[in-house]
């Protein structure tokens, strides 16, 4: 599952069995909710995912969405975006091919290793960016399209354009696991008694 849900088990008659308010046990489930929420996304996500790739925490954050808890709706979910984050803002390196003096492979790090990007990188340049591939793409054709005798789409590009590196949620699918579920689960846990034991006592 491409996303993070975090939410306590419902329990019947919970807020009497504590001898607490509803309402005031309502607030205590989503306050606990909504602070794993934020730590799974800062420390289960958004720092790890920074350390393995480079790509600045500010860009996780926003690729990241976090969809709070609140009296409508239990539970928090952490939701990452399929669009892709500059290969620039990633870690990278050129890996030159066949012995090109101006076109190689982009690698960019990635969770536990690297990963190709779509691009190239040309390696006698200054700067050594990550530049997006001219592309030709077969046109599809029918009768009543315009233009028929136009049979291919061309990217061709009149300034260098940025080269796409994968999206959050690639990165998510791989880094993910039901360890990373399992410690969301007991800070969870933690945060509601922390808050149930200040009601209590």
């Amino acid at each position: 599952m491409n996303r993070i849900d975090v939410s306590l088990p419902q329990f019947e008659g919970g807020a009497a069995a504590f001898g607490i308010d509803e309402k005031r046990f309502a607030r205590i489930e989503i306050n606990s909710t909504n602070r794993t929420a934020r730590w799974v996304k800062r420390v289960l996500l958004v720092e790890p995912f920074t350390k393995a790739t480079g790509v600045r925490r500010v860009i996780f954050n926003d690729r990241l969405r976090l969809d709070l808890a609140n009296t409508g709706r239990p539970e928090a979910s952490i939701v990452p975006s399929s669009a892709t984050i500059p290969a620039r803002s990633y870690r990278h390196r050129a890996s030159p091919v066949g012995g090109s003096k101006t076109n190689a492979r982009v690698l960019v790090d990635w969770w536990r290793g690297e990963k190709v990007a779509a691009g190239f990188i040309n390696p006698s340049s200054t700067r050594k960016l990550p530049l997006a591939t001219r592309s030709v793409r077969e046109r599809n054709v029918h009768a009543k399209t315009k233009l028929p005798h136009i049979t291919q789409y061309r990217y061709d590009y009149r300034a260098p354009e940025d080269a796409n590196g994968p999206s959050a949620a690639a990165l998510f699918r791989v880094a993910v696991d039901d360890s990373t579920r399992e410690q969301a689960a007991d800070r969870l846990a933690f945060e509601f008694n922390l808050d149930l034991d200040k009601e209590l006592f």
